[in-house]
C-alpha cells in the first residue's frame, strides 16, 4: 500500500528544506486504534519509554519524567486522555518493526519521487499526548517528520538562522547533551513563525535545527514522529558539536558554524573523534524519574519524594 498521497509527493519536492505539510494514509493500517495502541504500550520496554509532564513550578511550568507504574496499556491511554501527559514509544526499528516498516516505505516513496533527497538514520517513535497539553519552545538536533495520526495539534516553526531565536550557545549545549532539548523563548517570536494545523492524515517537516513548539488542539493526539539525517544534517551537527567542545574545555571561542568547506570536514572529523573518546561525556544531563502512575490511585500523578528519585536509563 501507497502511504504517501499523489499530493503529498508533490508536496515533498521541498522536503527537509523547507516547511512542508504532506498528505498520508498511515492511519489506513489499523495500528492507531485505542485497541492497538493499548497492546503497543503494553509491549513497550522501560528503557525505550519516556512520560512526561507539566507542572507549575514559580510563573511557569516545567517538563517531568515519570514513570507508568502498574497501569495496563488501556489504564495508561485513558490516563492520557484524562491528564496532561505526554507518552513517548522510542526505537521502533528495536521494538514496533510493523510501525517501524510503515515509516521506511513512506520515506521510499518520497525519495522516489525527488531524487535529490537522500534520507538515512531514520528513527521513529509513537507520541501519545493529552488534549490540550503542549510541548515548550525548543530544537532538535536531526531533521524531523511528524506523521500526525489523531486528534488535532498547531506546530509554531521558528527561523533557524535567526541568532536571537537560536544562538549557538543553545545549539551547542543540545548537541553535547549538557541541557534537554528546550530553550530560551519569548512570545514576541510567535509574530515572526510559521504555524500549521494538523489533522489526522498530514505530515509536517521544517528546516534543519528550526525551534518550534506544539500545541494541542483538542482529542488524544496521536503522531509519529521521525528523526533522520541528511548529509548536510550529519556535518552540521558535527560542526556545533566541535565548536561546543572547544568553546568548553579549550577556552576558545569558534566564530564560524558554516558546515561545508575544508574547515567543517575537519570539525566533523575532531568532533567523531572527541565522541569515541568521550571527552565531552561528563557534561551530559541525566533524566531522573520523579513521579508515576499508579493502579490504586488511578487519574492521579504521585510524586516521588526526592529520596525516591532515579535515574532513567534509556537505551
Amino acid at each position: 500500500m501507497a502511504w504517501i498521497t499523489e499530493t503529498g509527493q508533490e508536496s515533498g519536492a521541498k522536503f527537509g528544506q523547507d516547511l512542508v505539510n504532506i498528505k498520508h494514509r498511515m492511519g489506513d493500517s489499523g495500528l492507531f486504534t485505542d485497541e492497538a495502541l493499548a497492546r503497543l504500550i503494553d509491549s513497550y520496554p522501560r528503557e525505550y519509554y519516556m512520560l512526561t509532564t507539566m507542572t507549575p513550578q514559580g510563573t511557569r511550568k516545567v517538563w517531568r519524567n515519570g514513570d507508568k507504574g502498574n497501569l495496563s496499556g488501556a489504564e495508561v491511554l485513558q490516563a492520557i486522555k484524562d491528564g496532561q501527559l505526554w507518552l513517548c514509544l522510542r526505537r521502533f526499528d528495536i521494538v514496533a518493526p510493523m510501525y517501524h516498516q510503515i515509516v521506511q516505505d513512506a520515506f521510499a516513496e518520497m525519495e522516489a519521487s525527488n531524487p535529490a533527497l537522500k534520507t538515512f538514520k531514520h528513527e521513529s517513535s509513537l507520541l501519545i499526548s493529552s488534549p490540550g497539553a503542549r510541548v515548550f519552545y525548543h530544537m532538535d538536533i536531526p531533521m524531523i517528520a511528524l506523521w500526525h495520526l489523531r486528534g488535532r495539534k498547531r506546530v509554531w516553526v521558528y527561523d533557524a538562522e535567526n541568532k536571537t531565536h537560536l544562538p549557538d550557545s543553545s545549539v551547542e549545549g543540545v548537541v553535547l547533551r549538557e541541557t534537554e532539548e528546550e530553550i530560551a523563548y519569548d512570545p514576541e517570536w510567535d509574530k515572526d513563525a510559521r504555524a500549521v494545523d494538523l489533522e489526522p492524515g498530514q505530515a509536517v517537516s521544517w528546516p534543519l535545527n528550526a525551534p518550534h513548539r506544539v500545541d494541542n488542539l483538542d482529542g488524544l493526539n496521536v503522531s509519529i514522529t521521525t528523526e533522520f539525517f541528511t548529509p548536510e544534517a550529519r556535518r552540521k551537527y558535527g560542526v556545533y558539536y566541535a565548536n561546543g567542545f572547544a568553546r568548553r574545555h579549550l577556552g576558545f571561542a569558534p566564530k564560524s558554524t558554516a558546515y561545508n568547506g575544508p574547515i567543517a570536514y575537519a570539525k566533523c572529523a575532531a568532533a567523531l573523534a572527541i565522541k569515541k573518546l568521550g571527552l565531552a561525556r561528563a557534561r551530559e544531563r541525566a533524566m531522573i524519574c520523579s513521579f508515576k502512575l499508579d493502579k490504586q490511585r488511578f487519574g492521579k500523578i504521585v510524586d516521588l519524594s526526592p529520596e525516591q528519585h532515579w535515574d532513567i536509563q534509556q537505551a
